[in-house]
């Protein structure tokens, strides 16, 4: 969208209206008609927002009487009071195919009074809902990153051309217990490139804010910050603007810390850990941290990396010592649910032999009394407890197996919490993915097999004087037509 020609327009209303307001979501003019005012000075910018596609943003007053833009033109009598209202907000939700919302702001006053006022942490404030391109008729320091520019003109190349930041869900690692929304969205704050400036440095103190929030461990119900170091510390986040050369080293700083801290997820703990220790230390809990913060943040950041690289050294002996530990166990549990397959694989041999041996023995040793026996329905009884052994055989086999496995996925789950500190939660995953829950379904397959074999033994054993008349009747059908 382009705003430059809309500008130019307004130049001309600016010139003959007696107020004017600006904010974010809308633009209003207001005056006074005369007839040495020109009928196009209105018509011009009609079309020029006609042009853009958003004639619907723009509305005409006279005599504080909404009314459609032709009809204004005739209504306009000398010393009508007329009234121009643009709608900002109709085209803020509207991001074009660079994923880029553009907006502008024609009076750098109004400009810098919204952004002054702003706070970064309200789920309305533009920056932490998309990427915008905001021009500001006569800005020409532009500054910027990868989620926002401003500048004086409607190129938003530098903008298209910027990297994205990785999110690193800082709200993960913060306890947010405030009622309403409170976002800390640090990447979309991030300024790559431009000067300490009258507008730019109220976009730095922002980032900031948003920096010291992604270092703290809890936001309270009064939107103050807790650090739960040595010491617990309860404070404003605060925002006084400083000197400029003050504010970009300290947005430097902090945006050094952030990164170093998130990006890297399975140090994220011991990083913010060894930051708050340090920091609860030395702060004065009787100022703001934006302040109390500044003059320590080089030291601290210096002392906690010495101290994150000493740590790392250490832990170096203790992960191999956990993993090795880690990989025995998961060993341990691949090779139960090898065993489990060969039990009950095993078992259903043993009772199937075992019924066969009973049965040749002791029913079928004398042939000549096996009719008497059908014909008693004994030989029906005897083969209906061997299905229901062989049912409740294999259902006390899967509840002690089901037992059995879930301890053991319990036992290795607890390795994830006590290996947490060596090994991120991703590559413990990882592991266990690889090792345990391949097998685990290699298992499962075989054990539905051979639980199919028990269900359908069962079956088989309950029903075999029914299937033994069947076949017996069908042999002597055939004998009887030969």
């Amino acid at each position: 969208m382009k705003f430059e020609n809309i500008a130019e327009k307004l130049d001309i209303i600016n010139g003959i209206s007696t107020s004017h307001s600006e904010s974010w979501s809308n633009l209003t003019f207001e005056g006074v008609y005369s007839s040495r005012y020109s009928n196009s000075f209105f018509s011009d910018l009609y079309d020029a927002f006609t042009k853009e596609g958003i004639s619907k943003a723009i509305v005409f007053y006279v005599d504080n009487e909404k009314i459609l833009f032709p009809d204004f033109i005739e209504n306009l009598d000398e010393g009508s009071e007329w009234k121009i209202h643009i709608n900002k907000a109709s085209w803020l939700s509207k991001f074009d195919n660079t994923h880029i919302c553009h907006t502008f702001f024609y009076y750098i006053d109004n400009f810098i009074e919204w952004v002054k006022e702003s706070n970064p942490f309200e789920d309305d404030y533009p920056l932490n809902n998309g990427c915008y391109h905001i021009y500001v008729k006569d800005f020409c320091e532009d500054f910027g990153g990868p989620n926002f520019l401003v500048n004086g003109s409607d190129s938003a190349c530098k903008l298209a051309m910027e990297d994205s930041v990785s999110d690193f869900h800082v709200e993960r690692y913060i306890r947010i217990n405030c009622n309403s929304d409170f976002i800390i969205a640090p990447h979309k704050h991030i300024i790559s490139w431009g000067d300490v400036n009258n507008i730019s440095k109220f976009f730095y103190r922002n980032a900031i804010l948003v920096f010291l929030a992604s270092l703290c461990d809890e936001i309270t119900k009064e939107k103050k910050i807790i650090i739960k170091g040595y010491k617990h510390v309860l404070m404003e986040i605060g925002g006084e603007i400083s000197k400029d050369e003050d504010l970009l080293i300290y947005y430097n700083l902090l945006l050094d810390i952030y990164k170093w801290i998130y990006t890297s997820e399975d140090s994220q703990a011991i990083k913010k850990k060894l930051f708050a220790e340090r920091a609860s230390l030395d702060l004065y809990q009787n100022q703001s941290l934006y302040d109390s913060l500044y003059p320590i943040l080089a030291d601290i950041y210096s002392q906690i990396k010495e101290q994150y690289f000493y740590i790392m050294y250490d832990r170096k002996d203790s992960y191999q010592k956990e993993l090795k530990d880690m990989l025995k166990d998961i060993k341990t549990i691949t090779d139960l649910f090898s065993n489990k397959i060969r039990s009950i694989l095993g078992n259903l041999m043993r009772d199937v032999l075992a019924a066969l041996i009973l049965i040749g023995i002791t029913l079928f040793s004398k042939v000549t009394e096996v009719n008497a026996l059908f014909d008693n329905n004994l030989i029906s009884y005897v083969f209906k407890a061997f299905g229901i052994y062989f049912w409740c055989s294999v259902v006390l086999q899967i509840i002690f197996d089901y037992v059995d496995i879930n301890r053991s996925f319990k036992e290795l789950d607890y390795w994830k919490n006590i290996t947490r500190s060596y090994i991120s939660a991703d590559k413990f995953s990882e592991y266990k993915e690889q090792t345990v829950n391949k097998r685990f379904r290699q298992l499962l397959w075989y054990y539905i097999l051979i639980i199919l074999l028990y269900i359908g033994i069962g079956y088989f054993c309950c029903s075999f004087q029914s299937i033994y008349m069947e076949g017996s009747n069908t042999i002597s059908e055939k004998k009887g037509t030969n």
